[in-house]
């Protein structure tokens, strides 16, 4: 009686794409520059962290998206975090304006 040799299996599907890694990093950086920005209490935000890092982050999440045969974890989690960033500062902006401080 003999042992079998068993063959190893190959599980692609749990290999990261790294447009849906670096949509993660990305949405990461940007929320970690929002904060530093509001913490500090700076007259104007950055540009780039409220526009151009959120849609280039959600951009690199959308291209995750559409790969096959991996896992498409981190491409959700950037698209969530780049997605959040738009709604919070359009929130942010348009309630800002609807104070009305003198009645």
């Amino acid at each position: 009686m003999e042992l079998g040799v068993k063959k190893k299996i190959k599980r692609d599907g749990t290999l990261q794409t790294w447009t849906g890694f670096l949509s993660f990093v990305v949405g990461l950086i940007a929320l970690a520059g929002l904060n530093a920005a509001l913490l500090l209490e700076t007259e104007a935000f950055p540009e780039t962290v409220l526009v151009q890092l959120p849609l280039i982050g959600l951009f690199l999440g959308i291209v995750g998206l559409f790969t096959r045969k991996r896992s498409r974890l981190y491409a959700w989690w950037g698209i969530g975090i780049c997605v959040f960033l738009f709604v919070f500062t359009f929130m942010m902006f348009g309630l800002a304006w609807s104070i009305n401080p003198k009645p």
